[in-house]
This record gives structure tokens, sequence and C-alpha cells, in this order.
């Protein structure tokens, strides 16, 4: 989630990977955010621009599942 000053929706898919896990089960999934994962277009310089501030980062079966996890990221 980009920070709200941002000006973009709430939340974006920006890595996926489907697990299948049994109850109880742990594992670790990593994903490399480049600098345009991070990026609006500027109209007025016709280029992406690096968001600064605190990303939101949410971990769930999809955009909307309660169990979510979440936590955040500041650049």
């Amino acid at each position: 989630g980009f920070p709200v000053s941002a000006g973009e929706p709430p939340k974006q898919l920006k890595g996926f990977e489907k697990l299948q896990l049994a109850p109880g089960a742990k594992t670790t999934v990593q994903f490399k955010l480049e600098p345009r994962d991070l990026s609006i277009w500027d109209v007025a310089s016709h280029d992406w621009s690096v968001v600064k501030g605190k990303f939101g980062v949410f971990v769930g079966a999809s955009s909307r599942d309660p169990g979510m996890l979440s936590g955040s990221l500041s650049n």
C-alpha cells in the first residue's frame, strides 16, 4: 500500500506465489521489490518517480482476507 500522499489505490499486487501448506506448517517466501514497484507516473516529468514514505505490506489469500498479515516498510 502506497502512502496516502501518493494518491494511489489502497492496495496493489507487487508479488505473488501460491503455496499449499498443512495446518500449522511454516515456510519463508521472499519477494524483491524494484524501484519501479515503489514508483508512480509523474505527469509533469513524463517519467516514473519513486515515492518516499511508509508503505503498507499485506500478506493473505486475497485483498479481503480477514486473517491477512500486515506490516510496513519505509524508503
